[in-house]
């Protein structure tokens, strides 16, 4: 813990709220008041003074996607200060890189009676009723940045203003997988029209590439653009709403929608920013659902240029002989001397001995004798005096400058102190003081030790007029004890200190059913630069082959591909991507293979996500996997009669996004009756997550599921080659939806119904398969669900060696880079339409090898006009079901290649350029 200043240049890691952003909370936001008269827009600035102005605030909860719910990260929120380098673009897994206040800047949120009260970490995702913010329009937590003290000068006969802030807030999306800070704001106005700029920054990610995280070059940005009215700007206040309906957001990646009710854009060189950052779809109309959660909401200044003399202590004790100091502004810069101060029977306040009080251009301070005051309220008037002539200033009934007397504090008097909301990284502290003790206090220092040694900076708590302050301390570590001292303060007279006991919480952990192994069967290790198997047949046993779809190996929107690994996965402790040191190729009797020309060699970390054209696989090329397989050796087959059984030992993982979600199959069993229909079924084991919750990430109980049913299966040869029952199929499981916040099944939908278009690859892997998978989050994936992807689900065939000394021969492959998108960013928004995805182009088998009659591949003259389904797509046939795990959180979108990436952006608020 810090209470360093920090700009974006310099990464932080936990900061705390400074002294008076209590006071600040309660009594200054919401209380917005701008120019005082309607002389903002007065065109007659010959006439005007500029007047300086100090304590200026603004509140801004920018927009309803700024705090709305997020499709994986539980959902997007402010955070005051600039959050420093979290290392990776991942879901922060607790509060470390959070600030509910920094500085000058505190992050605030209506509860259910519309006040703004502190935002916290666990209530960064909760609306103003206590509800879990979600997707749909409208659904907000309404969290602000609020700053305050900002500095300037305002012309208010000719409406100009220039006012600046120190401090800065941060924009975290997606829990965390990316996010932005701004620094240093400065409004300017003239004739009430102008900007809010400030100095942006942030990390660049690469959604190909889950290891590159860089810093964004800090650059001056538009913030907002202001176009004020004289109905807005009254006497009282005003909030005003940036520009943003009908804006033009320049040159990006993704067309600008411009039609509807919200269409518009933030400014223009903002967005351009939010390229680099991989926001930019967000802050402009691309014709999603997300689209009116993007309008920029009203923006609430205080900017009080009335006469202000204020006290440095709201209370100082009897007898005070230190004096108090009185600090002026506003009061005309026409207007220098020496301040006087007169009491209510016109006595006048004489100033400290051997000090100087004087006003310059109606600006100034100075020190006054406050040691003969009795105790009571003390309430003075203000003049400027010039040699014998004095200058009265009206203070109003807001800025009376008064000066309370009180009992001193009590020497033995200890303020009483509670604990309460104890977490692993933070607690609630409330401080309260005797009636009898004297005072009371105008604030306490709390410093927290641990084994008697200081953790942190002192934090300043300020009192309210019966002496009770309460903070939040953050940024501690887990089931670990420490001391709380708080000590009271009146003035500059320090009162006795009184010390609390706690311990924080612990952080959730997994339970591990008992009969579950987390560890490898083979410790991990790096994979070898040359594989040691070159990925051909083994006679010891029956061998199996088989790479389940080609989504198992194709390219994704994050993680760099999906992909298989030998053995069965350890517990990554969260959902990330994985590291080399996690990958296995081979494992006891499995092996991952995949082709290299005509044959097949070995897999390794290097080339786990290339095609055998040495290309990485992307969503971007038509057609691109690895056509890796999984190799089983040492298989028992027995037959009973007309029944043929097999049975392997070994494992293998199934790993999506590059980690991000994965599950086990351990142990297969093949079994083909006497009619040819069979089935292969396994041990499932694997990891869940939740989208809500960050911090979870489970281990799942073991299962035996159905990997392929099989139909027409000839196991009369010593070779069996048959592609699984998947078109045709119809999923009866008891999965509909994931559950996902603002969606329901109409964001992770039951199987699409079956039309001309999609007959072709229409159907699903085994119905309890499909049910072990709404545990792992892949559920979408292994059925058709109206996605772009469809084409990539259905089964390929696979091998079964009876007598081991049989290989299957890589067949043909095609995957051509991506061609260019056809866009038309016409003012009606349209878009020329997206090329069509290709057939499953699967691994043919030998030559001369038997093909079972029931299970016919599919073949490479399949699927129809996918472009055509794409670009039909609706709002409500989005299949998306996004579950996030853990610190790093994925987004499992049910079907998206190249030709719906757009649709990522526009319909579901996901930019694939987030990582790149």
């Amino acid at each position: 813990m810090t209470s360093a200043t920090q700009h974006l240049g310099t990464p932080r890691g936990r900061r705390l709220p400074a002294p008076g952003i209590g006071t600040r909370i309660l009594a200054g936001i919401g209380i917005m008041g701008l120019l005082s008269g309607v002389g903002l827009l007065a065109a007659d600035s010959a006439e005007a003074a500029s007047t300086p102005v100090t304590g200026v605030g603004l509140s801004w909860a920018m927009n309803d996607e700024a705090g709305g719910g997020a499709y994986f990260g539980g959902c997007n929120f402010l955070s005051a200060g600039a959050s420093g380098d979290n290392g990776s673009s991942a879901v922060w897994a607790d509060d470390r890189l959070y600030s509910a206040g920094d500085g000058s800047v505190t992050i605030t949120k209506p509860d259910a009676a519309g006040n703004q009260v502190p935002a916290t970490w666990d209530s960064r995702c909760l609306d103003a009723g206590g509800s879990r913010v979600g997707t749909g329009a409208g659904s907000t937590s309404a969290n602000q940045v609020n700053l305050a003290d900002g500095t300037g000068t305002v012309d208010l006969e000719a409406g100009t203003a220039s006012v600046s802030w120190d401090g800065a807030f941060t924009v975290v999306f997606y829990g965390g997988m990316t996010y932005w800070s701004v620094d240093d704001l400065r409004l300017d106005l003239t004739d009430g029209r102008g900007t809010l700029t400030g100095t942006a920054g942030g990390y660049g990610a690469d959604m190909d590439d889950p290891t590159k995280w860089q810093r964004l070059d800090p650059q001056r940005v538009t913030l907002a653009t202001i176009d004020a009215t004289p109905a807005e700007l009254t006497a009282s206040g005003a909030t005003i709403t940036p520009d943003y309906r009908g804006v033009d957001a320049g040159t990006v990646s993704t067309p600008q929608a411009r039609t509807g009710d919200d269409w518009g854009s933030w400014p223009k060189d903002f967005v351009a920013f939010h390229e680099a950052s991989g926001q930019s779809s967000y802050w402009y109309s691309s014709g999603g659902i997300a689209d009116p959660k993007k309008v920029a909401a009203p923006l609430e200044l205080r900017f009080d240029a009335s006469p202000t003399a204020t006290p440095a202590y709201e209370r100082v004790p009897l007898g005070y002989a230190e004096g108090t100091e009185v600090r002026f502004s506003n009061l005309g810069e026409d207007i220098s001397g020496e301040p006087v101060l007169r009491a209510a029977d016109g006595s006048e306040l004489q100033p400290l001995p051997d000090t100087t009080a004087q006003i310059t251009a109606g600006a100034g301070l100075g020190t006054w004798d406050v040691a003969d005051l009795p105790e009571g309220a003390h309430v003075f008037t203000l003049a400027v005096r010039n040699g014998v002539a004095e200058t009265p200033i009206d203070l109003g009934a807001g800025h009376q400058l008064r000066i309370t007397v009180v009992p001193p504090l009590g020497t033995t008097t200890q303020p009483g102190v509670t604990v309460s909301d104890v977490q692993a990284s933070s607690f609630t502290t409330t401080i309260t003081w005797p009636a009898d003790g004297g005072g009371p206090p105008t604030g306490y220092q709390v410093q927290l030790t641990q084994g008697g040694t200081a953790v942190g900076a002192i934090l300043q708590v300020p009192a309210d007029a019966t002496g009770r302050g309460t903070t939040i301390v953050p940024g501690l570590t887990a089931d670990t004890e420490y001391a709380i001292t708080v000590t009271p303060y009146l003035a500059t007279q320090t009162g006795a200190s009184a010390t609390h006991q706690l311990s924080t919480g612990s952080r959730p952990e997994p339970t591990v059913p008992p009969e579950q192994t987390t560890a490898p069967t083979t410790p991990p290790s790096a994979e070898p630069t040359t594989p040691t198997d070159g990925g051909g047949a083994s006679a010891d046993g029956a061998t199996f082959y088989w790479g389940l779809n080609e989504e198992a190996t194709s390219g994704a929107y994050a993680g760099g591909c999906n992909f298989l690994a030998a053995g069965k996965a350890g517990d990554t402790g969260s959902s990330r991507a994985w590291n080399a040191s996690e990958y296995r190729s081979a494992d006891g009797n499995v092996t991952i293979i995949k082709p290299n020309g005509n044959g097949f060699e070995q897999a390794n970390w290097a080339t786990k996500c290339v095609d055998r054209t040495g290309t990485a696989v992307s969503t971007a090329r038509l057609g691109s996997h690895t056509e890796s397989q999984v190799r089983i050796t040492g298989g028992e087959a027995t037959r009973s009669g007309s029944e043929l059984t097999v049975r392997w030992r070994g494992s293998f993982t199934v790993a999506f996004y590059g980690g991000l979600t994965y599950w086990t199959a351990t142990d297969p069993v093949l079994k083909v009756d006497g009619s040819g229909k069979g089935t292969i079924t396994a041990t499932a084991s694997g990891y869940g997550a939740s989208m809500t919750d960050a911090s979870k990430w489970m281990p799942l109980a073991e299962r035996t599921i159905t990997l392929a049913n099989l139909t027409g299966v000839d196991t009369s040869g010593d070779v069996i080659t048959t592609t699984p029952d998947y078109v045709g199929v119809s999923y009866s499981g008891t999965g509909q939806s994931q559950g996902v916040v603002g969606g329901g099944d109409s964001t992770a939908t039951a199987q699409a119904a079956r039309t001309a278009l999609n007959s072709s690859y229409w159907g699903a892997f085994p119905s309890d398969f499909v049910d072990f998978q709404k545990e792992t989050g892949q559920f979408s994936y292994w059925f058709t669900s109206n996605g772009a992807r469809d084409a990539y689900k259905p089964t390929i065939p696979l091998t079964v060696s009876l007598a081991g000394d049989h290989t299957p021969t890589a067949g043909a492959y095609s995957a051509p880079a991506a061609p260019t998108l056809t866009q038309n960013n016409t003012s009606g928004g349209t878009r020329a339409p997206n090329a069509a995805a290709p057939a499953p182009t699967t691994t043919a088998p030998a030559a001369g090898v038997a093909t079972a009659g029931g299970g016919a591949a599919q073949s490479g003259s399949g699927p129809v006009a996918i472009a055509s389904e794409a670009s039909g797509l609706q709002i409500g046939e989005i299949t998306a079901p996004m579950v996030l795990g853990g610190g790093a959180g994925m987004l499992a979108i049910a079907g998206l290649n190249w030709s719906i990436s757009l649709l990522v952006r526009r319909r579901l608020g996901l930019d694939p350029n987030l990582f790149g």
